[in-house]
């Protein structure tokens, strides 16, 4: 039963970084074709951090039935922890904790738990 929630954990962890890239890939193409600014990257990442997490959070949500707010936040924290392991990796640099950071972080702690409290309630188990 353990192993079960695991797997499905990380297939909901790996499905957040496909919509992710999905999301990104398409700010690129919109940059790509016209000339943006920073303000509009800015926004698209964070609006793949608030999806992916929304996205994470409902499906675990869905998945534990119970305390959906609790695995939604988890969910997304574990989400960005996957984002600072990519990033160190990619960029071989410590991680720094600074205000984007920390608000990247929250952003998608949140995003998870709204997430986790969309999904539909377990009607068998009340």
């Amino acid at each position: 039963m353990k192993s079960k929630n695991v797997i499905g954990f990380l297939l909901i962890l790996m499905g957040m970084l496909v919509v992710s890239a999905a999301i990104l890939a398409f700010i690129s193409a919109v940059m790509l074709k016209g000339h943006m600014n920073t303000s509009f990257v800015s926004g698209g990442v964070i609006a793949a951090y608030v999806l992916s997490s929304l996205m994470g959070g409902f499906c675990i949500g869905q998945m534990k039935g119970k305390q959906k707010f609790l695995w939604g936040a988890f969910m997304g924290f574990g989400y960005f922890l996957l984002l600072l392991l990519v990033g160190n990796i990619i960029y071989h640099q410590g991680i720094t904790m600074n205000f984007q950071t920390v608000s990247s972080g929250m952003i998608c702690v949140v995003a998870g738990m709204i997430g986790g409290m969309l999904a539909p309630a377990d009607h068998k188990n009340t």
